[in-house]
């Protein structure tokens, strides 16, 4: 199945995905399970992989479908779903590599004897047939990996998928990890480097912060959710990751799931500024609705504080029988009431709760809509 993906890999792409799918399920051993995609990645996988951050890492960009043919032999729209099939394939070699038992503690006398009483049976075999390794033998026989510097491969592959489908500009190794780490980068999986994981410098601390708040802001809901573990794996606050997964839910009008993502949030400042921004686009939303002209003062204050959140906001759309379109605002009045009474807890000081005070004024002035009472 490998070996028909490896011979025409755009043709053949849905061989990969089987394999991954197959291998944890047929193989119930772990040491031969570990053996087969060892094989696997170090004969097949591990090569194009290398050759993606490679191109990557040398442009910062996502290689031209030109470029991946001669390098990886497959088209660069395929490079998300081969990453994915990356991670899987490291995945099952650290579950497996886990859940080998430990080798069985025999005395040393009785070893010897077994080795001697078998010798001359084993030699006598061996003149007599020659030797033939089948696939099984040769997947025993494989060192067993060491499942931090998988780990460190399957950190660099879900980066570089998360860099690929958002679109960023970005050297993945260079700004992610630190020097120690990338000298273990596609060394042989069961070799021992020093491997730092989380225990990075700051300056790699912050661009590795500074990557998922940009994939957090540019990527959707699955994006979001993948930054996270990964925030999380690398050790840093989930904070900004959390809110700004809230501020995607309440831009699509899902206030509901808004609301839950921000009981988790540590509440600052700079969020209650962030939801203050989405609040005055719905103000400005609903007096479109409802065919209503502000003030020019007060027209000119919404436009300032909205920005470029007066045109991504949205009340929720979901498909026919979505439990959610009940349980969110259907419509701009409902949306602007919802949000004000998320958001006005959120600030921490009085000048950071000054936007919610005035908008909660004007909401009650022009459509009698208000959630702090005066």
């Amino acid at each position: 199945m490998i070996t028909r993906w490896f011979r025409d890999k755009d043709q053949n792409f849905s061989h990969i995905s089987e394999c991954t799918s197959l291998l944890p399920r047929s193989v119930v051993d772990p040491r031969l399970r570990h053996g087969i995609a060892r094989l696997i990645w170090d004969k097949f996988v591990g090569a194009a992989f290398q050759s993606i951050v490679q191109m990557v890492e040398k442009t910062g960009r996502r290689p031209k479908d030109r470029e991946c043919r001669k390098e990886i032999g497959m088209g660069e729209v395929r490079l998300e779903e081969f990453l994915v099939e990356c991670e899987k394939f490291l995945d099952i070699l650290m579950i497996s590599v886990r859940d080998i038992p430990a080798p069985i503690d025999f005395k040393q006398d009785l070893l010897i004897e077994m080795a001697y009483s078998s010798f001359s049976s084993h030699l006598q075999q061996s003149k007599m047939a020659p030797r033939q390794d089948q696939l099984w033998m040769l997947a025993v026989r494989q060192p067993l990996v060491n499942f931090h510097l998988v780990l460190h491969h399957q950190h660099l592959a879900l980066a570089l998928r998360l860099q690929l489908t958002t679109g960023l500009k970005f050297h993945p190794l260079r700004n992610l990890f630190c020097v120690t780490g990338n000298r273990a980068f596609f060394a042989p999986l069961d070799s021992h480097p020093l491997i730092p994981l989380d225990r990075v410098d700051d300056a790699t601390m912050e661009k590795r912060h500074a990557f998922l708040i940009k994939i957090a802001e540019q990527g959707g809901m699955e994006e979001r959710r993948l930054a996270r573990n990964l925030e999380m794996e690398w050790k840093l606050t989930v904070n900004e990751i959390s809110f700004m997964q809230a501020l995607a839910s309440f831009r699509h009008g899902n206030d509901q799931q808004g609301k839950l993502e921000l009981a988790s949030c540590v509440r600052d400042d700079r969020s209650a500024v962030a939801l203050a921004r989405v609040l005055a686009g719905r103000l400005i939303q609903l007096a479109t609705e409802a065919n209503k002209r502000f003030s020019t003062a007060h027209s000119q204050y919404l436009c300032a504080l909205a920005g470029e959140e007066a045109a991504r906001v949205e009340l929720y759309e979901g498909a026919e029988g979505d439990p959610l379109i009940e349980s969110n605002p259907k419509t701009w009045q409902e949306a602007v009431s919802s949000l004000g009474r998320a958001g006005n807890s959120v600030p921490q000081s009085a000048q950071a709760a000054i936007p919610f005070v005035r908008m909660n004024d004007i909401a009650k002035l022009y459509f009698g809509a208000q959630w702090v009472n005066n």
